[in-house]
């Protein structure tokens, strides 16, 4: 990039090289094939394990459900800016997926954040507060809905400002509040400040103060010379694992999304520096946000040994069907021709029993 003597200028930003676009097409097609396989696994296993169907598991599930979404919209529209920047298609269709694709894509995110802090909300009941019942199945519910009704408000902005223009015979999907161009900036900002603040500043603030209470909570728990039983000991250690698991999970999170708000202040709030980023850069670290969606997955297999369970159930159970229906077809086959054979040397009394014995063996 060429960077003028006034700081006040632009820089000279030249689209991906071939090499970003290879690679990063590739990272994209592995984190997309992995969060749909592992997060469609994850609420397969839950659909059918019953034990697994608790009020803490149907939050996962939405978290869930909110990846593969992610990854259905935000990879495709990010594989297609690579390679195309903001150009765009024509009709009705075109004008549709340049409001929806965006839209969809930050309800996810949107529903992501909230179930982090409903999850985070449910453990602080369940460790803290023993006395309470954690959050019941009907309140779950209620919850999980209002995640996506919370983000689709937020985020039906989308829908209004992404609009299909022509400028200069090239066709473009772009983000604009108003026609002119100063006001619609003005408004792009004050938008970017409140969402920064109600969907990530704020939930991980209030995610970090309730894990604070719990890790206290959990570590004066046990007075010194008490004695716990093995049963109870085997409780704590499953809540330790859930509560290490979610922070672990948020932890990851915050950090997979902070350089992409970053990248969002400065494209809004200071261009020209950001246009003096190198593309490549730019590229690699919206990658690491979607990412995630991949990660969550693997968290849920190490932490957490009722899904670990439940994966080796499946995969057994589907290995034992295959077996046992290949054992039945060659039974089957077995049997055909055995009967087959057993009626041709009915018709040639002499022959009846070698017949049969010989197409047995």
């Amino acid at each position: 990039m060429n960077v003028s003597d006034n700081s006040s200028q632009f820089c000279v930003v030249h689209p991906a090289t071939s090499a970003t676009q290879i690679g990063l097409t590739v990272a994209y097609f592995i984190v997309f094939c992995l969060a749909l396989l592992g997060n469609s696994l994850v609420i397969y296993v839950v659909h059918r394990h019953p034990k697994l169907r608790t009020t803490f598991n149907m939050l996962i599930v939405n978290m869930a459900a909110s990846d593969i979404l992610d990854v259905l919209t935000a990879v495709p529209l990010s594989v297609t800016y690579l390679f195309e920047g903001l150009k765009w298609f024509s009709g009705a269709v075109g004008v549709f997926l340049c409001k929806f694709l965006p839209f969809l894509a930050c309800l996810s995110i949107g529903s992501s954040v909230l179930t982090l802090t409903v999850m985070t909300f449910d453990r602080y009941l369940a460790v803290v507060h023993t006395m309470k019942r954690p959050l019941s199945p009907r309140i779950t519910t209620v919850a999980i809905t209002l995640t996506w009704v919370i983000s689709g408000a937020i985020f039906a902005t989308e829908l209004h400002k992404y609009t299909v223009i022509n400028d200069f015979g090239q066709t473009l999907c772009v983000s604009r509040w108003v026609e002119d161009l100063e006001e619609s900036h003005k408004m792009e900002m004050c938008e970017m400040v409140f969402r920064f603040l109600l969907l990530y500043m704020v939930p991980l603030l209030a995610m970090a103060c309730l894990y604070s209470k719990i890790v206290l909570h959990m570590w004066n728990r046990r007075a010194p010379g008490e004695h716990i039983d093995k049963n109870h000991q085997h409780i704590e250690r499953q809540k330790r694992k859930v509560v290490t698991m979610l922070v672990t999970i948020v932890t990851l999170f915050a950090i997979c999304w902070l350089p992409a708000h970053v990248n969002h202040f400065l494209f809004t709030f200071n261009l020209p520096l950001f246009s003096c980023l190198p593309t490549s850069l730019i590229f690699t670290l919206y990658f690491w946000t979607h990412a995630n969606t991949a990660i969550n997955p693997c968290l849920y297999l190490i932490f957490n040994e009722s899904f670990r369970e439940g994966f080796k159930h499946q995969v057994y159970n589907r290995l034992s069907t295959r077996k046992y229906s290949g054992r039945d077809r060659l039974s089957s086959a077995r049997f055909d021709t055995t009967s087959h054979t057993s009626l041709a040397t009915n018709k040639h009394g002499s022959r009846r029993g070698t017949g049969t014995f010989d197409t047995q063996l």
